[in-house]
């Protein structure tokens, strides 16, 4: 039987006196792909926050590889995150941006031009390369986002509605790069009111409920 990925026992998130996450308990293993489920509001981002350990303070049990998530440094953890809002150094171009990022995860300047090349083609961003993110509409800044995310070399990609503004082209061309990234061997876990874009990739749910005080 597969030894599961992450276990969650009791998992419980304050803000305050407020409980956001209540005791929550799941199991997710390799190469599923998860859906969080729930209406706004329920703890679905702040859930996402802690698997990708944006947020440390919590209580209960996470682990991953049998390993307290706590005690994992961010260096070690072989995630790559697409948060709800994308965020940018502002004085960069998109073209920057990209190089940037590919530098950062250790590809050489050739490799670096050949991989952000296809993300800038796939998701028609090539006429943008010298933008800034301020000069951009609010699609174009999530497909930059999705590629920075998806320079990185990762075992679980966490993404947070990543379908946001996309036009249906991009549409198209996320769910068939997250379709390959499931079909790779890797873990998705992921929340996004376009359910029927993923429907045919989802192996699991995990549904987020409104606490009643």
């Amino acid at each position: 039987m597969s030894i599961p990925l992450y276990i969650a026992t009791e998992l419980t998130k304050k803000f305050g006196n407020k409980t956001v996450i209540d005791k929550l308990s799941f199991k997710i293993y390799q190469n599923e792909f998860v859906y969080l489920r729930g209406a706004n509001g329920v703890g679905k981002t702040t859930l996402l926050n802690i698997i990708a350990k944006l947020d440390n303070i919590w209580d209960g049990e996470l682990k991953f590889k049998d390993i307290s998530l706590k005690k994992i440094k961010l260096h070690n953890y072989p995630i790559s995150y697409m948060p709800d809002e994308p965020i940018f150094y502002e004085g960069l171009t998109v073209k920057e941006h990209l190089n940037f990022i590919a530098s950062m995860y250790g590809f050489k300047s050739e490799d670096a031009r050949e991989i952000t090349s296809i993300y800038v083609n796939v998701f028609k961003l090539k006429e943008y390369l010298n933008y800034l993110p301020s000069q951009l509409s609010r699609g174009n800044k999530q497909k930059v986002m999705l590629c920075c995310a998806l320079l990185k070399d990762f075992e679980v990609l966490i993404a947070d509605e990543p379908f946001n503004f996309l036009d249906s082209d991009s549409i198209k061309s996320l769910t068939e790069i997250l379709s390959i990234i499931k079909r790779s061997g890797k873990t998705i876990i992921l929340t996004s009111h376009e359910v029927e874009y993923i429907k045919s990739l989802i192996d699991r749910e995990i549904q987020l409920k409104r606490r009643v005080e």
